[in-house]
């Protein structure tokens, strides 16, 4: 008896832990300009500006000031281990839809409707990687942000995570890249840049060496995320694209 009892509360504990309303969802970002980053204090980007449209057709009364700006490897932690989570701007990978199970309400606008992830290096290095073989048979190391992208796509095309070096966040990355710790990495080029001016390096002496295909970037949501929530919210998103709103969000932060 004293067992069934125990297995009883334990099912009500898990059901009142996992079920979720709308408003009990905590937001999760990082710094990945142009989708969201903060500058002077105030949180912007192309995916802020997207969710907050969301927010409003869905009824919520939520601002900026209620997305938590952290490091990538947090936001992953939180959103692998925390019902009620979603993580953004997230790459859709094989990895992080069918083995971690993350729900994706998708597609968030790319800057230039082109890939978002490359490998990158020095000029001066002459490195060259024509094809995945490549990627697979560089002797050298990678540096990537941990749990970033970046790692899950070198993943799947097969290189060995032997290979990888791991940092907590893009400046570190790219600190290490300019010392010479390593010769490439995967990341971003255009968030690369603008972070590499922030810390004083010249992103002129670096060149994309591979461009990964395009995938489409969205909100990831917590595995066991209310199957309600997540359509609520992408009818949302449906809306906003034909109304020409994701559109007017990704022209005002496009490059002259």
């Amino acid at each position: 008896m004293k067992k069934l009892s125990l297995m009883v509360f334990f099912s009500l504990f898990s059901a009142i832990v996992t079920a979720q309303t709308i408003e009990d969802i905590h937001w999760y970002t990082e710094e990945y300009p142009p989708y969201n980053y903060m500058e002077n204090g105030v949180l912007k980007g192309i995916a802020v500006d997207v969710l907050v449209e969301i927010w409003k057709k869905v009824g919520l009364k939520k601002t900026t000031k209620d997305i938590n700006l952290v490091p990538w490897p947090r936001g992953v932690k939180m959103v692998k281990t925390k019902p009620g989570t979603c993580l953004f701007s997230t790459t859709l990978t094989n990895e992080r839809k069918d083995v971690l199970g993350w729900k994706f309400v998708y597609p968030i606008p790319l800057i230039n409707d082109e890939p978002e992830n490359h490998v990158i290096a020095r000029k001066s290095k002459h490195v060259i990687f024509n094809s995945v073989d490549d990627l697979k048979n560089y002797d050298g190391t990678f540096g990537i942000v941990n749990g970033d992208v970046g790692e899950s796509l070198l993943s799947e095309s097969g290189v060995n995570a032997a290979k990888f070096d791991r940092t907590a966040n893009p400046i570190s990355l790219i600190k290490k890249l300019e010392k010479g710790r390593y010769d490439v990495i995967s990341y971003s080029f255009d968030t690369a840049k603008t972070k590499m001016k922030e810390i004083g390096v010249d992103p002129s002496q670096y060149e994309i060496v591979y461009e990964f295909p395009a995938k489409q970037m969205g909100y990831a949501f917590y595995h066991s995320t209310d199957a309600a929530i997540l359509k609520k919210f992408q009818k949302a998103l449906d809306e906003l694209h034909s109304e020409g709103t994701t559109e007017k969000i990704k022209t005002k932060y496009a490059k002259p």
